[in-house]
């Protein structure tokens, strides 16, 4: 500070006006602002809240919110409701309420939530065992001038006799409405509250009722009251660890371990799905269709729940925060969307602390924490949606029929002869036992139509298989003899300029024929598989032939950013009797199946390891991507079975066909010890001195 300088201290002096500016960035609407003073009365401890609209379409209509809580006492109103931002709720033993609740209202919202919907609030509050009631009268539009400082308006309050409050609770009236409510408001609000409270155990002793004179038809408790008829649920709780433990349609639960790239910062989590099928003698199973329609388009999603009350906006009917609707574009038969699915995702503010609200309280910071969450939650859909296919579907099940496509088992007079019957016995039974002979007549019938629709379905994929496999050979044999006249044409070209051509020229030619045998190289994998008499084996170097069909697929690689490893011995060979087409088929097929899975990894790899014992060679195919749930593992070599956005569900099929036709075995390893996709393969050890190391 120069000579003669002042030196002094400065305070901030905010205007009355700075409410009004902060309440308009943290309420977003009139429906938000409700659901704020409903969590207002959760943290009051209330047993009960009660929302009376009394002429809200019009002018003079009031909004009154009435809970049973323990009340405002003077020392609570001057010294936490009139200090925005007090601190009294962010101490460490302010955090739960008597009745063990944590408070959701930490940054005092509720004040400015009765502005956003009115320009008056009356606020009477009565305290247990008290004969007086607090009675406090605001006018919001007092703090729209732009000359008042904050300090200079005066809140008028009084203490009466109760007249109002009959026993304790809090009563807001807010009159002068700044918005007239329509019946999409009402529903919006209806379906907000009702998912505000978690379903899980420990808060159904807090109801949330609503009462208008205008829109009588959404008045009463909110509650949901079509979730016990779901088709399929799944519940499944994350310890916070690798412990996965998951019941599906109320079965047994089990246990699963996070097998997926790194360990999951989201935990402990606990979900509870409910998937529908949307077909509509699907729908007229649940209920009347009108209303189930009506009813899934308002709670269709997946709603997060904090210490047992909502963040807003997961769950609304258009809020995909899952990315179920995009999931399911290639792969609809499989994937669930997200108006098929009501969910409910519960976490908790001490246990989860990485994952943390966004400053205007709707919705959670996009941090490794919350694409974690989504991580965790797809690894509980994939096992829905492979317990929804296996119900649908129940010719996928291993010996579950046993029929065989093509086989002429099970034809439709066979399929008839039964319900038949049982419907003729019906009719010599008693009324008792005819009807329980024709509800099992009925179902029989339904179990042979769904089993005739999935023959039919494997048909259709075996032929769509064929056509491109037929297709695939014949491309192979019209372009194998072109790329051969390539090499003849680029040989013959350089033999006439007998050196005398420049060497730009003569490399070219040289780059052109490496190419083109490139291409013959790759091509070889659609040629037909031999079959009889023509199917001669060779035997081939696994080792080797694992580092050319990495070369083959380096393109491929590349653009996926993938690295393949390998890992093999030095020294040595390990030879099997393959021919080096089929050995590369097989490569092929795992390298693109974990590919697909491999989307969003952190620097997504693929190893391949090959060892051997005295009478087998065994290949260790594996990645990092999330791994497969050890429920859906014995299926995965199934035809026409998949989990991949538009897969055939064909490849590890082929792959399994490829290596038993050798005399091998493939698995799938579920060791919980090992992360990501882990694929091995044995096939019988070639001791002979003839061994092809190439093409």
């Amino acid at each position: 500070m120069t000579e003669g300088g002042r030196l002094g201290n400065v305070i901030f002096r905010p205007r009355a006006r700075l409410l009004k500016l902060i309440g308009e960035e943290l309420i977003s609407d009139e429906v938000v602002a409700v659901m704020e003073l409903v969590k207002n009365a959760h943290d009051a401890d209330a047993s009960s809240v009660t929302l009376h609209f009394r002429g809200v379409t019009g002018e003079g209509g009031e909004i009154i919110v009435e809970d049973d809580g323990c009340g405002l006492d003077l020392e609570t109103l001057f010294k936490r409701w009139m200090e925005p931002a007090s601190p009294a709720k962010t101490q460490p033993g302010e955090r739960k309420t008597l009745r063990g609740r944590r408070v959701l209202g930490e940054k005092g919202v509720g004040r400015f939530a009765t502005d956003k919907l009115a320009r008056g609030l009356e606020l009477v509050s009565r305290v247990v065992g008290e004969k007086d009631e607090i009675r406090a009268v605001f006018d919001w539009d007092a703090f729209d001038s732009t000359s008042a400082m904050l300090s200079e308006i005066e809140i008028p309050w009084e203490m009466v006799p109760a007249r109002q409050i009959p026993e304790h609770g809090t009563l807001l009236r807010m009159t002068g409405l700044r918005t007239t409510w329509t019946e999409r408001m009402f529903r919006r609000l209806c379906t907000r509250l009702g998912r505000l409270v978690s379903p899980f155990d420990g808060l159904s002793h807090f109801t949330i009722r609503i009462e208008s004179d205008e829109f009588p038809r959404y008045a009463g408790e909110l509650r949901p009251d079509l979730l016990d008829r779901a088709p399929y649920r799944v519940e499944a709780f994350f310890d916070g660890r690798e412990g996965i433990v998951i019941s599906v349609n109320g079965r047994s639960q089990v246990e699963h371990h996070w097998n997926g790239q790194g360990e999951l910062q989201c935990g402990p989590v606990r979900t509870r799905i409910y998937a529908f099928d949307l077909e509509t003698d699907a729908i007229a199973r649940i209920g009347p269709r009108i209303e189930v329609r009506a009813w899934l388009r308002e709670w269709s999603g997946v709603s997060v729940y904090r210490d047992g009350f909502r963040i807003w906006p997961y769950g609304e009917p258009h809020d995909d925060w899952l990315r179920l609707d995009q999931r399911r574009v290639n792969n609809p038969v499989v994937r669930l969307s997200n108006n098929q699915i009501v969910g409910f995702v519960e976490i908790g503010n001490d246990r989860n602390p990485e994952l943390k609200d966004q400053t205007n309280r709707e919705g959670l910071i996009h941090n490794r924490a919350f694409a974690d969450l989504r991580r965790l939650i797809h690894f509980v859909l994939q096992i829905l949606e492979a317990e929804r296919q296996a119900i649908r579907h129940p010719g996928c099940r291993r010996g579950s029929s046993g029929s065989s496509i093509g086989s002429g088992n099970g034809s439709v007079g066979d399929r008839d002869a039964i319900p038949e019957t049982l419907e003729r016995l019906a009719g010599r039974a008693n009324e008792d036992i005819a009807a329980d002979l024709r509800r099992v007549a009925a179902r029989t019938r339904e179990a042979f139509d769904a089993d005739a629709t999935q023959q039919r379905r494997f048909v259709e994929g075996y032929s769509d298989l064929a056509a491109l496999g037929q297709a695939a050979i014949g491309l192979h044999l019209a372009v194998k003899p072109l790329l051969e006249e390539i090499v003849a044409q680029c040989s013959d070209v350089r033999m006439q300029l007998n050196g005398k051509g420049s060497r730009p020229l003569v490399s070219s030619l040289r780059s052109v024929e490496d190419l083109a045998g490139t291409i013959t190289a790759r091509i070889a994998m659609l040629a037909a598989m031999e079959t009889g008499a023509a199917r001669r084996r060779r035997a081939i170097d696994v080792p080797s032939e694992v580092e050319t069909c990495r070369n083959l697929l380096e393109p491929v690689l590349r653009a996926a950013s993938v690295e393949m490893m390998i890992d093999a011995p030095r020294r040595g060979v390990l030879r099997v009797e393959m021919r080096p087409e089929s050995f590369a088929r097989l490569i092929h097929i795992l390298t693109m199946n974990a590919l697909d899975w491999l989307h969003g990894v952190d620097r997504p790899r693929i190893r391949v390891a090959v060892n051997a014992t005295e009478e087998r060679c065994e290949i260790l195919f594996s990645d990092n991507g999330p791994g497969i749930p050890a429920e859906i593992a014995q299926r995965v070599f199934e035809p026409l079975f998949s989990c991949k956005e538009g897969g055939r569900g064909m490849g590890l099929t082929i792959a399994r066909h490829i290596v038993t036709l050798h005399g091998g075995a493939i698995e799938l390893l579920t060791d919980r010890r090992r992360t990501g996709a882990n694929l091995r393969i044995l096939l019988p050890r070639k001791r002979s001195r003839a061994t092809i190391h190439g093409r």
